[in-house]
């Protein structure tokens, strides 16, 4: 090829069909979850023509590459959008969230920074606002875009550690549940904070807290930060916002709520009832990813003054041999997202949240919300009625865990596998109080009652099976 910008270009034709062949087997996808088992298991002996494929030197033919991935290795995953896919928070995408994601992809746009990506940046400083606004949040509140809730979280712990400890967080001390994600405590981890200064409490009561961050004091340590949850991921638990909300006022601490699943909530009334005291927080991260219905990757973190992440990541801080930068600098009217986060260049995730919300409405996410909490009530309802299952937590921001009664830890997880076996459902186990649960997360808005129903029978077969 003589060309060099044939290299890596193709025909418009050619582009223009493979385009067809991707949405093609996209809307194949999203249609026909039904169709198909809720996950197709994979071992690397059955992938190693995969695994052990040599170094592409030469060209192949790109159609024949697109439904080798669609037959070969996007199948066997699990389908987070299925119906029957109970076991974990992430729920269904939507279209529209898939062309925001090729339109991000395709134009190759970043709104990292104002002068590079303008028409982005604005988008993405909308939707922020808008999230805000349907949490709750004061008028003045935005934030960023991240890859997902670790990074969310983890933005959000280094601007509150620099604005309430300054350059020396040596001495620093943050609380936190004992149900707080992983991914959480992770965050903690990187920005440099040891294992002593997490304190992890087993209830996130105010009186506790303040009893600890008393105690802290009195040592010579520096309290800084309430992380407070918003539905944990295990049992859509809530800790009392309202009652830290007004602890972290009187003792000066900051108050970040880690909602990544349940503060999607707060769009709905009752949501917002369950949820008072968000709007009291200094940050909260929210991943669109779960109860929104977008495609991965998108996280948000959100904060009352986003002059606080300015002052924690602008580039000016951090001052190298990058005179190069100089011409993507704001003026004093614009904004560089760089400036508010960790990272410099990001893809437009905003755009596919931006396109969902605007080509249905919020309406529509309202009511998809709403579905979940009633899928999960109805569940509820379903095991308080049943004289051999017994409701052990929820429901609670679209989660629901229960116990074939009186059945062992060993029933309850053999009850799990043999309805995971079967290919229509996947549920997963947690423990609450010491003892396996069954957990079912119900915030998929393709899910219906029925497909529930034939859940909770199959869980009380496999439970009598179990223990006859």
């Amino acid at each position: 090829m003589s060309d060099p910008a044939g290299w890596i270009d193709l025909p418009p034709h050619r582009m223009r069909e493979l385009g067809h062949q991707v949405v093609d087997l996209v809307v194949d996808h999203l249609t026909g979850l039904r169709d198909h088992p809720v996950r197709t298991l994979a071992t690397p002996d059955e992938l190693r023509h995969v695994l052990n494929e040599p170094v592409p030197e030469q060209p192949a033919d790109p159609g024949g590459l697109v439904e080798f991935l669609a037959h070969e290795v996007l199948p066997r995953s699990l389908r987070l959008g299925h119906p029957g896919c109970l076991a974990f928070v992430p729920s269904a995408n939507n279209f529209l969230g898939v062309l925001g994601d090729l339109l991000a992809s395709g134009f190759n746009v970043s709104p990292g920074a104002w002068p590079v990506g303008a028409g982005p940046a604005a988008v993405e400083l909308v939707t922020a606002r808008w999230l805000a606004t349907l949490l709750g949040l004061p008028e003045g509140a935005g934030g960023v875009f991240t890859p997902g809730g670790t990074l969310a979280n983890l933005t959000a712990l280094a601007a509150a550690r620099d604005d309430r400890l300054g350059a020396d967080a040596t001495d620093g001390v943050l609380y936190c549940s004992d149900q707080t994600h992983p991914a959480v405590l992770r965050a903690c981890h990187v920005i440099g904070l040891r294992q002593e200064q997490v304190r992890m409490l087993p209830t996130m009561s105010a009186d506790l807290v303040r009893r600890e961050i008393h105690a802290h004091r009195d040592a010579g340590l520096r309290p800084f930060l309430v992380l407070a949850n918003a539905g944990t991921t295990a049992t859509g638990a809530i800790d009392p916002l309202p009652e830290l909300a007004a602890l972290c006022r009187e003792e000066q601490l900051w108050l970040h709520v880690d909602g990544a699943h349940g503060a999607a909530a707060a769009l709905t009334e009752r949501g917002r009832k369950v949820l008072r005291g968000l709007d009291e927080a200094d940050s909260v991260v929210v991943d669109p990813h779960k109860w929104l219905f977008q495609p991965y990757e998108i996280g948000c973190v959100l904060v009352r003054n986003p002059e606080v992440l300015h002052r924690a990541f602008t580039i000016d801080r951090f001052r190298a041999q990058a005179g190069y930068l100089a011409i993507a600098r704001p003026a004093d009217a614009e904004t560089n997202l760089s400036d508010h986060g960790v990272q410099f260049t990001t893809e437009a995730r905003a755009l596919k949240l931006w396109l969902s919300l605007k080509g249905f409405g919020v309406a529509a996410f309202r009511a998809a919300i709403d579905h979940g909490l009633d899928l999960a009530d109805h569940v509820a309802a379903r095991v308080a009625a049943s004289r051999e299952l017994e409701l052990v937590a929820g429901p609670s921001l679209g989660i629901v865990c229960l116990r074939y009664r009186n059945g062992t830890n060993e029933v309850q997880d053999t009850i799990c596998r043999e309805i995971n076996g079967s290919g229509h459902t996947l549920i997963a186990t947690t423990t609450v109080e010491g003892a396996l649960a069954l957990r079912l997360c119900t915030i998929n808005p393709r899910t219906t009652r029925a497909d529930l129903d034939r859940v909770i029978t199959a869980i009380v077969d496999a439970g009598r099976s179990a223990t006859s």
